[in-house]
């Protein structure tokens, strides 16, 4: 039997006989991409790592001048100084603490009155001034003009008088009679409502009732604030020579950078003639060098005037606390005594180590690059841009994102997982269908949207709550900064609650459906299923979306720049739970707000890529941990 033959295969396209094919080409795409992103990722790293390392020198070479020209010997005396200004603060803010709040009837009523009127008057100033400027002898204004300008006054004073504040501390006569003063007010009426100015003098003869008792304590603190004029008048004389010498240190150090700038120019430069003229003008701006020891002699001749001050103002606030009152009636009062109380040993301490400093310090100790690198880490300033003296500390940054973080994610945390477990296991298909869009629709919300609602609405009726006097026992309240840490906070916890939301429903959806219909077999409600199975199997996943939401909370920065409050300085801990009412700066924050202003190059400009490269790390290790966690949750 004839054996048939099998149809040759087609013959091979040109492309694919010279090896190309439409897979090839595909898997080309995806590969060429994806070592696109690898490399683009390598170059930020490079970058950064190349404008931010060079930061640590410059600022050694910083914290050099700071000790060569004298400025750390004067702020052995300058920090005591400032010591001594924030106790007196505090010591004022506890005693006026407990007079008004021993008086805060008669305040509240007086503010109420005085905020009212205010607000009728910002309301009709502009509108007034119209009125009287066009009626004054000399101006000849047409009857028309004039009719038109007192009917809109008169419009927009029955508008003022429709929105009127709140007073919930007056009655409803003395609101009654104040308004009607204000609505029969003449346009040419200067003085004040009747009432305003009772009220004002009412709580002013309540503030001296309250003051009697204390007289005691005012005579103190007065005593106290007076004793520290001589240590105040030495460190700024001291101040004025040592500004010199660092001026004429940094004068010296820019002609050397621009000669060294000169002398590379000139090395690459092939043209011998401007070779010669670029060595040329370097050599001709070659530097002097500034004279450092005869100022540095000066200011050391002050020695021993600089322990005599220490030593008076030592031996003037040992008695201090022991005339203070026991205890004060006011809370905020009783808390801000207590404040002083806990820092006055260290105050009187650094004032019985200042002599020894001041004798033991030179000049000439070198600043070692360790130096630089730890005052960056652990320093509580950052202070830029001033006359005395540049520091870079991120501490005060670092403990603003942590706490701003802390409040976003204890609302975004029960927020997201409660809603992934409630849409997952619990929600009908309609209420499916209406639950997720909305919450993924906030992440479409732009971020400086957030921002213009924080501090136009949250921040404004957060703080109108928080004078409420059924809250007063809410720590922080009332609030005196809108824009604060728990503002912050909140709105990022709605900015990552999508996050969370996305894949801790995505965790609980890879939980095999055999688990559930084990638990279901075995008798469990749907309840406990979810919580004793379904939770606990899905339990790393959802660990890393809440890693994730807080890798996007750490990473914002319009939001928390907006309406932090943008404080540089670590929160007063000393008000508990109050803390968070505090404004604060952020890692993130500090880069936005500063970067488009800095020279290019200095110093400043490099510690901000210090913060970035932090910042990039911090993400890159959250990340790492949940893409750890995700991974545990497939195997």
């Amino acid at each position: 039997m004839p054996q048939q033959e099998s149809p040759s295969p087609p013959a091979p396209h040109r492309f694919q006989r010279q090896g190309f094919s439409f897979e090839k080409a595909i898997r080309f795409f995806f590969a060429s991409n994806a070592g696109l992103t690898i490399v683009i990722l390598a170059l930020i790293i490079i970058f950064l790592l190349k404008e931010g390392l060079g930061f640590f020198p410059g600022y050694q070479r910083e914290l050099q001048v700071y000790r060569i020209a004298g400025l750390e010997f004067v702020d052995i005396s300058r920090k005591n100084l400032t010591a001594h200004e924030q106790l007196t603060s505090v010591l004022n803010r506890a005693y006026f603490a407990e007079i008004n709040g021993n008086a805060a009837s008669q305040m509240r009523r007086s503010q109420e009155a005085s905020a009212l009127f205010n607000a009728y008057t910002d309301q009709t100033g502009p509108t007034r001034d119209l009125v009287l400027n066009n009626s004054q002898s000399g101006t000849n204004p047409s009857p028309e003009m004039l009719a038109n300008l007192t009917a809109n006054y008169d419009q927009q004073k029955t508008k003022a008088l429709s929105k009127l504040p709140a007073t919930p501390h007056l009655t409803a006569k003395e609101r009654l009679s104040l308004i009607e003063f204000i609505r029969t007010r003449p346009v040419d009426a200067t003085e004040d409502p009747p009432l305003v100015t009772a009220l004002a003098e009412e709580f002013s003869a309540a503030q001296q009732k309250h003051a009697e008792p204390l007289a005691g304590m005012r005579a103190t603190i007065d005593s106290f604030e007076s004793s520290s004029s001589d240590l105040g008048s030495l460190v700024s004389e001291m101040t004025e020579s040592v500004t010199a010498t660092k001026e004429k240190i940094q004068s010296a150090d820019i002609l050397e950078k621009d000669r060294k700038t000169l002398l590379a120019a000139a090395a690459s430069a092939k043209d011998p003639a401007e070779r010669e003229k670029l060595t040329s003008e370097a050599h001709a701006s070659l530097a002097d060098k500034p004279d450092v020891e005869g100022p540095i002699q000066i200011l050391l001749e002050r020695r021993p005037d600089c322990v005599k001050v220490h030593t008076a103002l030592q031996e003037s606030a040992d008695g201090i606390v022991a005339k203070l009152p026991a205890q004060l009636s006011q809370p905020e009062a009783a808390r801000l005594l207590n404040v002083a109380r806990k820092t006055w040993p260290v105050f009187i301490s650094d004032l019985a180590n200042a002599p020894a400093q001041i004798s033991a310090w030179k000049h000439d100790t070198p600043v070692p690059l360790t130096a630089a690198i730890s005052s960056f880490l652990t320093g509580k300033d950052w202070v830029t841009g001033g006359e005395w003296q540049d520091f870079y500390g991120i501490l005060p940054l670092a403990a603003g994102s942590l706490m701003i973080s802390i409040v976003a994610l204890l609302i975004a945390i029960p927020s997201g997982i409660g809603a992934a477990v409630y849409v997952n296991q619990f929600a009908s298909s309609r209420e499916q269908a209406l639950i997720k869009p909305v919450i993924e629709f906030i992440q479409a919300i732009p971020s400086v949207v957030l921002g213009f609602i924080g501090i136009l609405v949250f921040g404004t009726v957060l703080r109108d709550i928080s004078v409420m006097d059924s809250l007063q026992w809410i720590p922080g309240f009332p609030i005196e900064e809108r824009l604060n840490i728990f503002t912050a906070g909140c709105l990022l916890a709605l900015m990552s609650i999508p996050t969370i939301f996305s894949l801790a429903e995505d965790a609980l959806n890879n939980v095999p459906s055999a688990y559930a219909e084990a638990s279901e077999a075995l008798g469990a409600s749907r309840v406990q299923t979810t919580f004793r199975v379904i939770i606990p199997a899905a339990f790393s996943g959802i660990l890393a979306a809440i890693l994730l939401g807080f890798g996007r909370v750490i990473g914002e920065t319009m939001v928390v720049l907006l309406v932090a409050g943008n404080r540089i300085k670590i929160p007063d801990f000393s008000a508990g739970l109050g803390t968070f009412f505090q404004p604060a700066h952020t890692l993130t924050g500090i880069i936005a707000q500063e970067l488009g202003e800095v020279p290019l190059g200095s110093v400043h400009y490099r510690a901000l890529f210090v913060v970035g490269i932090l910042l990039f790390a911090v993400v890159l290790a959250i990340n790492a941990t949940a893409h750890r966690f995700v991974n545990k949750m497939k195997h």
